[in-house]
């Protein structure tokens, strides 16, 4: 399994709603959840819930989560959960069993909103407030199925807990371990060390292919691997040759095995009735093309600094050696630097990326990660008022041909200005060992409890 937080919390925490594998917003601990007005929502907590230090949980635990990310004097700050739940103003306890959550303006998507795998994990006050948040990321305390027994650089070792309040996973102990070396995390596999991993490489994949004691799976998945561009070191004329220049199926073909995709814009369909299915191919291989658009751009000659992360994501480095040379062939020269992080406000010209969906609709997507308030924004773009405008309108419109003319043109001012161009969407690939069945979903937060995991 990947260390990334959103494989292991949803183990251990509980958020207010969650999405399940076909999109549908649940709860696990809530038993209902309305609209009381246009700005207003309640939720109502199921009894007999509690954490795993035994202590029930209450209205004032949501609210008390919820603050520690809305307030800005918690000094609890986590840039990607907020960009998820911005739109709400305020938290409220009614008793010990209600909820009620007020926005700031109408948001038609707030339940997907609260259903995403990065909405705000449930904590217990009175337990975080007595060990403090240092002791509390070592000795988490959530109502999950699974707690915490032990952390260490090598591997995660959780347990069930037998005070759970809903129905008893199939695995009564889980222990992620990272295992970064591709050969290894095979013989791992084939040998049965361990029973499942995501994050499988297409190389891991095809080493696998025909061992009868693994099923390799993979979907396409709502994530792109793409490049962001320091808009004040460059023009958009040399943004478009660029993104032109690259031939994305051939890197598909080459580097994936024909495991990934390009997506019709900053467009997926898991959006659902927001996908633009007429949207224009933007990110069509055309060399003539480019060649006139760097003819009108301001580009002199000089050296692109493409910064890679060594293994940020699979095939990183091996797709920014290929695209260099496809520049060649537009006469621009790039060179690879190499850097342990990517910082922002240090970008000399472009970087590589990768973009996932905070939740299914477009404002999970372009706007969490684009919109104003965010990173790109800040230290690389500086975005048209009108971009901007449009995602604020967005947040509010509730009618389906509205919100797609609206992402239509939103979308049509990132592909102009090119702030950042989209490589390709890579197949999640997944395997997980014979006598198991996993119900997983690329996209969705990772889940080990009832009815996802069982014995085959």
């Amino acid at each position: 399994m990947g260390k990334t937080k959103t494989n292991i919390l949803p183990q251990v925490f509980d958020t207010l709603l969650y999405c399940e594998n076909d999109s549908t917003v649940s709860s696990y601990i809530c038993d209902s959840w309305t609209m009381v007005d246009d700005l207003t929502a309640e939720f109502k907590l199921k009894d007999g819930v509690t954490f795993h230090n035994g202590a029930p949980l209450t209205a004032g635990d949501v609210k008390y989560s919820f603050d520690r990310v809305l307030k800005d004097d918690t000094g609890y700050v986590d840039p990607n959960i907020t960009a998820v739940v911005k739109t709400i103003a305020e938290v409220e306890a009614v008793d010990d069993k209600t909820v009620r959550m007020t926005t700031a303006a109408v948001d038609p998507i707030l339940f997907d909103r609260l259903a995403s795998y990065l909405s705000v994990y449930i904590v217990p006050q009175a337990y975080l407030e007595e060990v403090g948040t240092d002791v509390f990321a070592t000795q988490p305390v959530g109502t999950g199925p699974y707690k915490v027994d032990s952390i260490t650089p090598e591997s995660l070792k959780l347990s069930y807990y037998e005070g759970y309040y809903g129905d008893a996973p199939a695995a009564k102990a889980l222990e992620y371990r990272y295992i970064a070396e591709e050969t290894a995390l095979v013989t791992a596999l084939i040998t049965g060390e361990i029973d499942i991993t995501t994050y499988l490489g297409t190389s891991s994949a095809k080493m696998l292919e025909g061992q009868d004691s693994v099923t390799i799976f993979n979907q396409p998945a709502s994530a792109s691997h793409l490049l962001r561009f320091n808009t004040h070191a460059s023009d958009k004329y040399l943004r478009q040759a660029l993104s032109l220049a690259i031939d994305r199926q051939l890197l598909i073909d080459t580097l994936w095995d024909g495991y990934a995709s390009v997506p019709n814009g900053y467009n997926y369909e898991e959006f659902g009735q927001y996908y633009v299915k007429d949207y224009p191919n933007v990110y069509a291989y055309d060399v003539e093309k480019a060649k006139e658009l760097l003819k009108k751009s301001s580009y002199s000659g000089q050296t692109l600094s493409f910064q890679v992360v060594p293994g940020y994501y699979a095939m990183g480095s091996e797709a920014a050696e290929a695209i260099i040379d496809m520049w060649k062939q537009i006469g621009v020269n790039a060179q690879i630097d190499q850097v342990d992080a990517i910082k922002t406000g240090t970008i000399v010209d472009l970087a590589n990326w990768s973009n996932g969906l905070r939740f299914s609709d477009p404002l999970g997507g372009m706007w969490a990660l684009w919109g104003a308030g965010t990173g790109p924004q800040r230290d690389l773009w500086d975005a048209p008022a009108r971009f901007n405008e449009l995602g604020e309108l967005m947040q509010s419109e509730t009618d389906v041909a509205a919100r797609n003319a609206l992402y239509s043109e939103m979308m049509s001012i990132w592909d102009d200005e090119v702030p950042g161009t989209i490589l390709y969407c890579p197949d999640s690939i997944w395997a997980v060992r014979k006598g198991l069945a996993w119900n997983y979903q690329s996209g969705k937060a990772v889940n080990f409890r009832a009815g996802y995991l069982t014995a085959a």
